[in-house]
């Protein structure tokens, strides 16, 4: 840069040949010069942001299956992210789900974490089926229990029984009847997702198939729990709606676990299947552990497809 016409050398300049007031003129115009330059200067200037903070990782509050579940942004095309993971393998991929599932390197998730493509990212976690609660109070076993109950709460529900409906109230309600619509259920697809269903079972009445399954595990139920919520539904002798269809969608192993990703592909399955047969349909879960915002997001998705989940 010259300066050898600048304000400076001018206001010099004036002083030496000019008046005061002309001097006065050239000072505030040096004045704005410098300004001018040091504005110049610093729009030139790199800016140094720090680093966004990274996505936490959603934990699972029990054990873990080892892998990842990722939810994406909409619009965020999956293949483009897949490419960017090294080391790492995709297990799952959905569209119940605008997400994956995966075998994860630390350097892939911290990549993850830092992608503004990114919705969640969270452990995979592993649910198991609801346990048998022991000394349960009499009116809660009874909705578990196809026998008289012998307990000495009993006596004490009898009694509020009797004052709030009289007599024939505990006749009936000692007596297990049960009044019911025998249409109940008809038409209807439950699809149960748990260890499995007996579908030879005669309690079913040939309205048990199997669907699909989820996790590796054979296509049988060898740990009976998936059977027991099917009868509990649709059960000749026990269910409640006597006359729907019962489907098996395993997702837990003959132990009684599974990994939340299989479930969220259990319940993608069913979404494709209920779509593909128009009936009303179902999706019942009697499993449980440690929140999860992947399930929750794959079951908000079904009940937006009009599907009823329980």
């Amino acid at each position: 840069m010259c300066f050898a016409d600048s304000p400076i050398v001018l206001i010099v300049k004036a002083y030496r040949n000019s008046t005061l007031r002309q001097a006065a003129e050239l000072a505030d115009a040096a004045y704005k010069f410098f300004t001018a330059v040091l504005a110049a200067v610093a729009l030139a200037a790199p800016v140094f942001a720090g680093p966004a903070p990274l996505r936490t990782v959603e934990k699972f509050n029990g054990k873990t299956s080892g892998k990842y579940i990722v939810q994406l942004k909409d619009g965020v095309t999956k293949s483009k992210v897949f490419r960017q993971l090294k080391n790492s393998k995709v297990t799952h991929d959905w569209n119940v789900l605008h997400g994956f599932a995966g075998q994860l390197s630390e350097d892939a998730v911290n990549l993850l974490r830092a992608s503004s493509d990114v919705e969640y990212i969270a452990e995979d976690g592993i649910v198991t089926t609801f346990a048998t609660q022991t000394n349960a109070p009499w009116g809660l076993a009874r909705l578990s229990q196809p026998g008289r109950l012998a307990n000495q709460n009993a006596k004490y529900e009898a009694v509020h029984l009797i004052a709030v409906a009289g007599p024939n109230a505990l006749f009936s309600a000692l007596t297990f009847s049960y009044t019911y619509d025998n249409s109940a259920g008809a038409g209807v697809d439950v699809y149960v997702l748990d260890t499995g269903i007996n579908t030879a079972h005669t309690e079913f009445g040939g309205r048990a198939r199997w669907g699909a399954t989820f996790g590796g595990y054979p296509n049988s139920d060898g740990n009976g729990h998936g059977t027991h919520v099917a009868g509990s539904v649709a059960g000749r002798q026990y269910g409640v709606a006597k006359a729907a269809n019962v489907i098996a969608v395993k997702v837990l192993s003959d132990s009684g676990s599974g990994a939340v990703a299989d479930i969220v592909s259990g319940l993608e399955w069913v979404a494709s299947a209920a779509a593909s047969s128009r009936r009303p349909s179902i999706a019942t879960l009697s499993l449980g552990g440690g929140a999860s915002a992947p399930l929750d997001n794959a079951v908000t998705s079904l009940v937006n497809k009009g599907i009823h989940v329980t």
